[in-house]
């Protein structure tokens, strides 16, 4: 029975990598947008841009979660399942969603049979879904550059495809999963470590113009927010596109007199609200890391200049962001 686990685990570390649009792969929303199609080909239209995804999520009550992805206004959780019978707390599961405070929920069982015996949960079979992502994949080999990404996840749906949890195992199986467990080890390291490289360029390219006293950095998953005490609740954002880098300013709680200066001074970007918040965003993003950094330093450069006019004190940043806000 252990050893049933030791194999379920490194497939949904795999599959918590493939399914989040902006991780290494390149492969954009692929993974996600057509797991989504499986669940229900008129599921209602989700912003895919803001996903954080996240394995072995606990409930209150300490039961863990697979997979959990979040959006903006959303959440999807993924059970995967060995076991042709499902004894999962689902209840414990929809509650601890519910406290998320997203608008729209959706609960799905990945399995070999494709069968649900909780009510409210879609099942999927791995033949659906690995049989939806080869064509998906086929279309992706014309618009994007191939790489090693490109063949792991083709190994991936291979070996998915051929039921990888269905025991006993095959020889090739099983050596799927030893030829990559050192890969499948370093994925969350690799991108935990990439992360902090990344807050480390931007403190250090923000730390010219702004007092280090004043800066803060936070990891929200799908984006590195960055906060400045002069700058209230309002922000920037560096994220990743599929291969492109972007960055977001949020803008909120604005005078009459800033909300002038802003449009001003963000003349000819993209830009659009959500609720309060005014947001503008250079399209169509940039191809290295460098160049977006230049951006977000030329942003905050910006902001310094609109919040100098703020007749008030500011205050500082509240915690008041979930991921892919």
């Amino acid at each position: 029975m252990g050893g049933r686990s030791y194999y379920e685990n490194p497939a949904s570390d795999l599959l918590a990598f493939f399914l989040n649009p902006t991780a290494e792969h390149g492969l954009g929303d692929l993974f996600l947008s057509t797991f989504l199609k499986c669940m229900e080909p008129d599921h209602p239209q989700l912003d895919l841009h803001h996903v954080d995804v996240h394995r072995e999520v606990r409930t209150q009550k300490q039961n863990r979660i697979d997979l959990q992805i979040q959006g903006t206004d959303w959440c999807l959780l993924i059970e995967n399942k060995i076991y042709h019978w499902q004894a999962n707390p689902f209840p414990d599961y929809e509650n601890y969603a519910a406290g998320l405070g997203k608008n729209t929920l959706l609960f799905a069982i990945l399995s070999p049979n494709g069968n649900s015996d909780a009510k409210g949960w879609c099942g999927i079979s791995y033949k659906r879904y690995c049989q939806a992502l080869r064509e998906n994949m086929a279309k992706a080999y014309f618009v994007s550059p191939f790489s090693k990404w490109h063949l792991f996840a083709r190994e991936l749906i291979l070996h998915l495809e051929n039921e990888l949890y269905k025991l006993p195992m095959t020889e090739d199986q099983a050596s799927f999963i030893e030829k990559h467990t050192d890969e499948i080890t370093e994925l969350n390291k690799l991108a935990s470590d990439y992360r902090g490289f990344l807050q480390q360029q931007i403190r250090e390219a923000l730390s010219e113009i702004i007092p280090t006293d004043s800066l803060r950095l936070k990891d929200e998953g799908w984006a590195i927010r960055c906060y400045c005490s002069q700058w209230g609740n309002s922000n920037l954002a560096l994220w990743r596109e599929g291969q492109n880098f972007m960055v977001t300013a949020y803008l909120v709680a604005l005078t009459d007199e800033q909300r002038k200066c802003a449009i001003t001074i963000f003349h000819g970007m993209k830009h659009r609200t959500e609720g309060a918040w005014l947001v503008w965003y250079p399209q169509p993003g940039f191809e290295t890391r460098v160049k977006a950094i230049k951006e977000v330093i030329r942003f905050s450069e910006f902001f310094n200049e609109l919040f100098r006019a703020s007749p008030e004190p500011v205050q500082p940043p509240k915690e008041i962001f979930q991921a892919g806000n």
